[in-house]
């Protein structure tokens, strides 16, 4: 688990490192007006709808083939970085087109996809435990924060300087070496975790797609959570080099509010991980949006106190550990749930629609930054009149303040708890003990042995064992839930 996990870095690193990066990179460094850039990120954002939906159908194919999902990982990885380095490395080259700049930005965004849905549905084979992947989903938040430590400390600096001095080839070296690290940890990952990428049965690949059933109240849920994680909560991220640079004042500051919020979110992955494990993850995700909106009215409060910021900054990633750690918990388990509804495993389906909408909704909200900072009249490098940075405290602040409430609404209706869950799973291998013969019952544990691996996520269940189930568990009242 902590082998597959270790992939959170390395995607971490280039997705987050752009997400932070990318707006002031085009405004301040390379020079595009305000409603180029947001239009650009537009264009990335309906490029991330196509995407994602085009890398699962990859990874089926893949599947179908024999080539599991860390082939795929594998062989995406180095393309992804490269376009990656090639982005911080435009403005030394003195690439300016818009054109030419789009089509970086699409070509990474393309190849990244590839990476990212199938190091993601694999998360759903690491473990069918509830608890258990409440851990997994610590470990990958985990080594996410590890990569953004190294943004803050690195990137976010290197852009800064880089849009004041206009000396670009230390911007260009720390992309190229961002890229070569996002490749070799993702192929470090997949050989690493070599034993828990099990083949495709038939019966999987029959049942899997993209098209997943769109009315099911559980996709229905964790659309909506996916909108709220993806354009809402980044939002504070996004702005902080705004922050510190208009409205505080304090362009060094920016680096050491990012360190603080990623000490945070450290402590929270500790503090998240050990709750997630004794209470439902719906629960613990919607006390982690609690902390985080009163992390972030805090730090509205304390605008003309540093240290105060500081301490919110740490606050407000501390609740970002569980809002950012735990849908992934979450999700995997609704593939369980829509299993048992449908018959079908919508295992690649699911985690690709879920990144269609949590990454495009990312983009959106990029775009929509740059939108709104050209309407207000945000001119790059100058002094930002008072309404420009009231317009920046409501989408650093605002935005994500009421993402958080509206998610804490949202999760109220998430009851599947641990016990639910593994009574759902009881259910799943009483239908599929009895659709097999023996023989390819045994066959399956067999393939299912071994720490971590099995589908009962830990202890597989002989045919004697799971006939002798009472048959009075309450799998309906859980996926009611």
């Amino acid at each position: 688990m902590i082998a597959y996990s270790s992939g959170n870095f390395g995607k971490a690193l280039v997705l987050g490192g752009a997400d932070l990066t990318i707006l002031y990179l085009l405004t301040d460094v390379l020079g595009l007006g305000s409603a180029q850039a947001a239009g650009m990120l537009l264009f990335a954002a309906l490029g991330d709808l196509v995407f994602d939906l085009l890398a699962a159908r990859l990874v089926l194919r893949c599947r179908a083939a024999g080539r599991g999902y860390r082939w795929t990982i594998a062989m995406a990885a180095l393309p992804c970085g490269a376009a990656f380095a090639l982005i911080y490395a435009m403005p030394g080259l003195g690439v300016h087109r818009i054109w030419v700049v789009a089509g970086t930005i699409l070509i990474f965004r393309s190849a990244y996809a590839v990476v990212d849905v199938p190091h993601n549905a694999l998360m759903a084979q690491v473990s069918r435990d509830s608890r258990a992947r409440g851990r997994v989903s610590g470990y990958r938040l985990f080594f996410s924060t590890a990569s953004a430590l190294v943004i803050a400390i690195g990137l976010t600096p290197m852009v800064q300087q880089a849009g004041r001095t206009r000396h670009f080839g230390a911007l260009a070296g720390t992309g190229i070496a961002v890229g070569l690290a996002f490749a070799l940890t993702m192929v470090l990952c997949v050989w690493a975790s070599g034993g828990r990428d099990r083949p495709a049965a038939t019966s999987d690949l029959r049942g899997d797609g993209i098209r997943v059933p769109l009315r099911d109240p559980m996709v229905l849920g964790m659309a909506a959570l996916a909108l709220v994680t993806g354009f809402a909560m980044p939002c504070f991220g996004r702005m902080l080099i705004y922050l510190g640079s208009y409205v505080v004042a304090r362009p060094g500051a920016v680096s050491l509010l990012l360190t603080a919020m990623t000490a945070g979110q450290f402590c929270g992955v500790l503090a998240w991980t050990a709750l997630a494990h004794r209470f439902g993850k719906a629960q613990v995700l919607a006390l982690g949006h609690a902390v985080s909106a009163l992390g972030l009215i805090l730090f509205g409060l304390c605008m003309t106190w540093p240290m105060g910021q500081v301490a919110c900054a740490a606050l407000i990633g501390f609740g970002f550990a569980s809002v950012f750690m735990l849908p992934w918990g979450l999700l995997a388990d609704a593939v369980d749930v829509v299993e048992w509804r449908h018959g079908r495993r919508f295992e690649t389906g699911l985690f690709a629609f879920y990144l269609v909408l949590v990454k495009a909704s990312g983009a959106a909200s990029t775009a929509m930054i740059g939108g709104a900072l050209n309407l207000l009249g945000y001119v790059p490098g100058a002094v930002q009149p008072e309404a420009v940075r009231l317009g920046m405290v409501a989408l650093g602040l605002g935005v994500p303040l009421v993402g958080a409430v509206l998610a804490m609404l949202l999760l109220r209706h998430f009851t599947l708890d641990h016990a639910r869950h593994a009574s759902l799973l009881r259910a799943l291998g009483r239908r599929q003990g009895a659709a097999e013969p023996v023989s390819e019952l045994k066959r399956g544990l067999s393939k299912s042995s071994g720490d971590g691996d099995t589908l009962a996520g830990g202890s597989a269940l002989s045919a004697q064992a799971r006939q002798s189930i009472s048959r009075s568990i309450a799998a309906p009242a859980a996926v009611r839930s």
